[in-house]
């Protein structure tokens, strides 16, 4: 058997047993949400402008902080790097949306590493550097690394730069092309992940670990997948019937690793409980974290709203729309039919999003009764709580560091903002 097989399965192994000790350990409760603190979060900066769009922004799609405090925002619709001083005047940009060297046919990844910008871009796989003065540095076409799956492939590309200049990877894509052979791997077979470095040209490197399994928000177990849509006639209009969102759990990967986030709804109103997973490159478990929270029942209004962007034909809630973009007539009168075809838990799912720092700290975002605000769960890189944040449900986080961090704000106008917020925990 090839050595490197043998390696393969070795590992895929001690990442098997690793995984079903973490399972199958006594869990403890380490926190209750409740009694963790609120932070401040003191607005310090505000980016924007309503009057010139040469400042003002339409559609942020990341920022990144460098070395001198220099702010990079990438501004998705053109799109380009516009990089600012600390004090928050526009020094320059970069980059525009075209096929060429520097150019972007799409939205890229994006960060700052030393004296290097670095930009990822999907569909064409590219990895795209340049200094911090916007020189062109290199451009080129990256490779993707295949995962065969039950019903086609997952694709392993470059993620995430290192500060020696290697890349990271991440699981980006999922592809189900048409009338290709089968993949050979059968709908229960195990699954190994490759965690894989990519050099600055966009070649592998080398496999530096493996996973026991994809991300399961990108392919998961039959036992897990998706049921069929069911659809109500309404309004002469055959529409699908909002479902709740899913429970399987969320995966981010890290420079070396992954965190799994797993959070079930609860069954009752007593304590619900969700943990959070650090694993190491081999598998190992760097830490486990069980927190306790008190369950968030859906209203008769929360419902009636998800039915309503539904019978709209408008995206909502994590559940399915109308592929239709158009509202059809008298969406009001076909909103009770969507309505009285739902079926949901009766309490939320604990936890509504996932996001991983720069430092490494994880960002939950949990679910409210209140859905005017948004209250953020921050876990630092040991996974034990640092506090709670509680911002408007318009607030994107897209860079935190330390005490600070800089998010998008979206006005009345539907206008974005980039602020930056320092964070102290609330003497009261």
């Amino acid at each position: 058997m090839d050595a490197r097989i043998v390696k393969c399965l070795a590992l895929f192994l001690t990442c098997s047993l690793a995984l079903s000790a973490c399972a199958q350990e006594n869990v403890t409760v380490d926190d209750h949400v409740d009694a963790v603190p609120y932070l401040v979060a003191e607005p310090e900066m505000r980016l924007g402008d309503v009057d010139d769009p040469d400042v003002g922004f339409s559609r942020v799609g990341g920022v990144e902080v460098d070395r001198d405090g220099n702010l990079y925002v990438m501004e998705a619709s053109i799109p380009e790097i516009r990089v600012f001083a600390p004090d928050g005047a526009l020094i320059r940009t970069f980059g525009r949306r075209g096929e060429g060297p520097g150019d972007f046919q799409v939205t890229p990844r994006f960060g700052v590493v030393g004296d290097t910008v670095w930009a990822v871009s999907i569909y064409p796989d590219r990895i795209t550097l340049f200094d911090r003065r916007g020189n062109l540095l290199s451009a080129r076409r990256a490779e993707s690394v295949a995962v065969p799956l039950p019903t086609g492939y997952g694709y392993v590309s470059p993620w995430r730069m290192r500060s020696d200049g290697v890349f990271t990877s991440h699981f980006a894509s999922v592809r189900f092309p048409r009338d290709s052979p089968p993949t050979g791997v059968g709908p229960t077979d195990s699954i190994p992940f490759p965690f894989v470095l990519f050099d600055a040209m966009g070649a592998v490197r080398d496999t530096i670990g493996w996973a026991p399994r994809p991300p399961p928000r990108m392919w998961s177990p039959p036992s897990d997948a998706d049921p069929d849509f069911d659809f109500v006639e309404a309004g002469g209009r055959r529409l699908i019937v909002p479902r709740p969102p899913l429970t399987i759990p969320w995966w981010e990967s890290l420079p070396d690793g992954y965190v799994l986030v797993d959070a079930p709804p609860a069954q009752t109103a007593a304590n619900g409980l969700f943990t959070v997973t650090r694993f190491g490159l081999a598998g190992d478990t760097v830490y486990h974290r069980a927190l306790q929270y008190r369950p968030v029942p859906y209203s008769g209004a929360d419902l009636d709203s998800i039915a309503a962007r539904a019978a709209r034909g408008e995206p909502g809630g994590g559940v399915p729309y109308s592929p239709n973009a158009s509202a059809p007539p008298d969406w009001e009168a076909i909103a009770p039919t969507l309505r009285a075809a739902m079926s949901f838990p009766e309490f939320k799912l604990p936890v509504e999003s996932v996001w991983l720092a720069q430092d490494e700290s994880i960002w939950l975002r949990l679910s409210q009764a209140d859905q005017a605000v948004d209250v953020w769960l921050i876990l630092d890189d040991s996974g034990h709580p640092r506090g709670k944040l509680e911002l408007p449900s318009r607030t994107r986080i897209f860079w935190a560091r330390d005490d600070t961090f800089w998010a998008v704000e979206t006005d009345e106008l539907g206008i974005p903002w980039v602020v930056r917020y320092t964070t102290f925990v609330d003497p009261g």
